[in-house]
């Protein structure tokens, strides 16, 4: 793995963050793409970062991830900007007795975030969000090979046709129409939690 060893040296290339945040390559340069990670590029077109930024970056996702340290456990991911909603959901699944670990994100931009560093097993996600909405955070998911197994779906109050309109969602993510269908939710979930924890 490539280290930054040099103190003095003030900023590093995409793998050198990639290294020091644990996650891949293609995260980076996604994280990039999206504003989550600020850099600039050499004349050569090659990405540097601020080794500030990186740090700072790398102390957040260590409050995402310590919950994340529990073993046998499905880690569920719920991305939604209304804290009513979040709140509801916290309470519905949390009540179901269902192996899992739940993190939430209040948009797109803090959903990749988690999903980069957190690596969840199951990821729901509304459309309609400030900064990073639902469909460019998914197309964006989507271009991340390591996250193929992932069980990812969407809820939103727009219908599908709408959600068409908006550019549409990578092919193979359902889209169940609010309000949250927890009954369809909690079977995914459910299923997921036997497939995973037998393998």
């Amino acid at each position: 793995m490539s280290q930054v060893t040099d103190s003095k040296v003030k900023h590093c290339t995409s793998k050198q963050a990639a290294s020091l945040l644990e996650v891949t390559t293609r995260t980076i340069q996604l994280w990039s793409e999206s504003g989550i990670l600020k850099a600039w590029k050499t004349v050569g077109g090659h990405r540097r970062f601020n080794l500030e930024d990186i740090e700072a970056l790398k102390a957040e996702l260590k409050q995402e991830t310590n919950a994340a340290v529990e073993h046998k456990l499905v880690r569920v991911l719920v991305i939604e900007d209304e804290p009513d909603l979040i709140m509801l959901y916290k309470m519905t699944i949390e009540g179901w007795s269902l192996p899992i670990i739940l993190q939430t994100a209040s948009d797109g931009f803090q959903g990749l975030i988690q999903i980069g560093a957190w690596k969840p097993d199951i990821v729901i996600t509304d459309i309609q969000m400030p900064n990073v909405d639902g469909i460019h955070m998914l197309k964006s998911l989507v271009k991340m090979e390591e996250f193929n197994d992932m069980v990812v779906m969407a809820v939103s109050g727009l219908s599908k046709a709408e959600i068409t309109q908006k550019g549409g969602l990578p092919a193979g993510i359902p889209i169940f129409t609010k309000p949250i269908p927890f009954d369809e939710i909690e079977k995914i979930i459910s299923q997921q939690c036997k497939t995973l924890l037998s393998s």
